[in-house]
């Protein structure tokens, strides 16, 4: 038995006190480690957040980057096409002016012929 101040105190009392204490730890142990597997897993998720937004950031870059060479090439294929339009045109010219001219034999008839009959196959696709 303990006497402090007035207040008496047997050792069922020191052991009761001792279970609360020990009961509070416990709990208070309890709530911290669920804090710390709380935190963890909001940082793991932040991580991954992270790691998404940058994957995304760099993913746009690449679209950017491959959308740009496209428009390039698209670009020098419309001017290639429009070469060989030109090109197609005069030989065109050419095969015509012979025919009215009577130049030549029935190969270059045929050919201007086979010509039109291509150019304007390729008109109506």
């Amino acid at each position: 038995m303990i006497i402090l101040d007035g207040v008496t105190l047997n050792f069922d009392d020191l052991l009761k006190l001792a279970i609360a204490v020990t009961g509070i730890w416990g709990f208070v142990k309890v709530i911290m480690e669920i804090i710390k597997a709380i935190t963890a897993r909001h940082d793991k998720e932040q991580a991954w957040d992270k790691a998404v937004k940058d994957i995304e950031v760099d993913r746009e870059s690449l679209k950017t980057e491959f959308n740009g060479r496209l428009d390039e090439q698209d670009a020098k294929i419309q001017q290639l096409f429009a070469m060989l339009c030109m090109c197609l045109r005069a030989q065109d010219a050419i095969l015509e002016a012979l025919v009215e001219k009577d130049i030549g034999n029935g190969e270059i008839k045929a050919m201007h012929r086979e010509l039109k009959d291509f150019i304007m196959k390729q008109v109506e696709q």
